[in-house]
C-alpha cells in the first residue's frame, strides 16, 4: 500500500504545482479580459481556458501540452489578448527538454521559435523597442528552459550509468568473493585427501590403518561439503529459507591443523590475544592458515611447520613458516606466489586493508605472512 499512495501523493503535487504556475501566469499575462464587446471577450476566455488545461496536461503529456500552450500564446500574441513572452509556454518545454533534450537541438530550436516570436511581434500591434525586447525576452526564457532541461536530463543519465556500473562491481566482486571461498575449500580438502590416500595406498594389508584413513578421508570430504554448501547458500535468494551455516574462524584452526597432520604433516599452532576477534577477519585468518597448509601439504610432505596467529588492538597477524621438503626434491611452484590461491589470498587481505607476503626463506622452506586489519567498529562492539 505504501508505493500507490507515494505515487498519488506525488501526482497530487504535481497537478498542483502546474495548476499554481497556470493560474499565475493568467493573473499576470492574460488578465484583464479584452475590453471588447462580443466574441472578442468570449475568445479570450476560451483562451485562457485552454492555456490552463494545456499547462496541467504537461505532467502526463508533456508534448501535447507543449503544442497546446504554445499555440495559444502565438494566438494570444498575435491578437493583443496577453503579453506572455512564453513563460507558460517554457513551463510546459521543459519536462519536454527533460524527457528528449539535447544541446545539439538547441541551435535549430532556438531558431524556429525565434522566427515564430518575430513574427507575431511584428504582427502585434508594439513599437520597434517594445518588439526587440519582447523577442529577446521570450528567446532568453525558452532557450534557457530548454539548456536546463538538457542538463537535467545529462545529470540523470550520467547517475542512472554510475548506478548501473556500481551494481555490476558489486555483482564482481560478489563473484571473485565466492570463487575465492570455493577454491580455498576445494583445494585444501582435495589436497588433504589426495595426500592421506597416497599414505593409504602404501600401508599394504594393515586394516586398521586403512580404515583410519578412509575415516579421515570421510571427514575430510564431509567438512568440505558443509563449508561449500554454507559458501553457495551467501550467494542464494534469503526468501528461500535457507539456514546458512557457520563461517569458520580461529577456533576452528585447532581442526584444520589435526587434519594435516593426519598427512603427515607436523605442524606447531601458538594463537594468542585473539579473543576479540570478529567474524569478518576470522574467516580471513582461517583461510590464510587453511591456504598455508595447503601448500605446505602439497609441496613439501614430511615438513615440520610453524602456524603463529597473533591478536593486537587494530589487527591480526598470521604466520605460516616450513623448513621445505623433507627429502628435499619436491619442487615448491607456489614460492614464485602465483597460484590462485595466493592470488585470492592477497584479493581478499587488500580489500580488508591488510597486506600479505610469501616466498621462499634464505634458510630453506617457505613463509607465508599476512596482517589481517580488525576494523574499528568490529572491535570497539567487543
Amino acid at each position: 500500500m505504501a508505493r500507490p499512495r507515494q505515487v498519488l501523493s506525488l501526482l497530487a503535487r504535481s497537478f498542483g504545482l502546474d495548476l499554481g504556475a497556470a493560474l499565475l501566469c493568467v493573473l499576470v499575462f492574460w488578465l484583464p479580459l479584452v475590453d471588447r464587446p462580443g466574441w472578442s471577450r468570449s475568445v479570450h476566455a476560451w483562451a485562457i481556458v485552454l492555456l490552463i488545461v494545456g499547462m496541467l496536461l504537461r505532467s502526463r503529456w508533456s508534448v501535447v501540452a507543449f503544442c497546446l500552450v504554445t499555440g495559444v500564446t502565438l494566438a494570444g500574441a498575435v491578437s493583443g489578448m496577453t503579453h506572455d513572452p512564453f513563460v507558460a509556454a517554457a513551463w510546459t518545454l521543459f519536462p519536454v527538454a527533460v524527457s528528449w533534450g539535447s544541446p545539439r537541438l538547441v541551435p535549430a530550436t532556438s531558431v524556429t521559435i525565434g522566427l515564430a516570436i518575430v513574427l507575431v511581434a511584428v504582427g502585434g500591434p508594439a513599437g520597434a523597442e517594445e518588439t526587440v525586447r519582447y523577442v529577446m525576452v521570450s528567446l532568453l526564457v525558452l532557450a534557457g528552459t530548454w539548456a536546463l532541461g538538457s542538463t537535467m536530463r545529462r545529470q540523470r543519465r550520467q547517475a542512472e550509468h554510475a548506478l548501473r556500473a556500481e551494481k555490476e562491481h558489486a555483482v564482481t566482486a560478489e563473484r571473485l568473493r565466492v570463487a575465492r571461498e570455493v577454491h580455498d575449500i576445494v583445494s585444501h580438502s582435495l589436497g588433504t585427501i589426495s595426500v592421506v590416500s597416497g599414505v593409504a595406498r602404501q600401508v599394504g594389508d594393515d586394516a586398521g590403518r586403512m580404515r583410519e584413513k578412509l575415516a579421515q578421508i570421510e571427514t575430510t570430504s564431509r567438512e568440505a561439503l558443509d563449508e561449500l554448501r554454507a559458501a553457495l547458500v551467501a550467494v542464494r535468494d534469503p526468501g528461500e529459507g535457507v539456514a546458512r551455516g557457520p563461517q569458520p574462524g580461529i577456533d576452528d584452526l585447532r581442526g584444520l591443523v589435526e587434519r594435516v597432520e593426519h598427512a603427515g604433516i607436523a605442524v606447531n599452532l601458538t594463537v594468542s590475544g585473539c579473543d576479540r576477534v570478529p567474524p569478518g577477519p576470522g574467516l580471513a585468518v582461517y583461510r590464510i592458515a587453511q591456504e598455508g597448509l595447503t601448500n605446505v601439504t602439497r609441496y613439501a610432505p614430511g615438513t615440520s611447520c610453524q602456524v603463529a596467529v597473533v591478536g593486537g588492538d587494530t589487527d591480526v597477524r598470521v604466520e605460516i613458516v616450513d623448513t621445505g621438503p623433507a627429502n628435499g626434491l619436491v619442487s615448491r611452484s607456489a614460492a614464485t606466489g602465483s597460484g590462485f590461491g595466493l592470488v585470492g589470498l592477497r584479493e581478499r587481505v587488500r580489500l580488508m586493508g591488510g597486506a600479505l607476503t610469501a616466498g621462499r626463506r634464505a634458510e630453506g622452506g617457505f613463509a607465508l605472512r599476512a596482517v589481517v586489519p580488525l576494523g574499528r567498529h568490529e572491535v570497539s562492539g567487543g
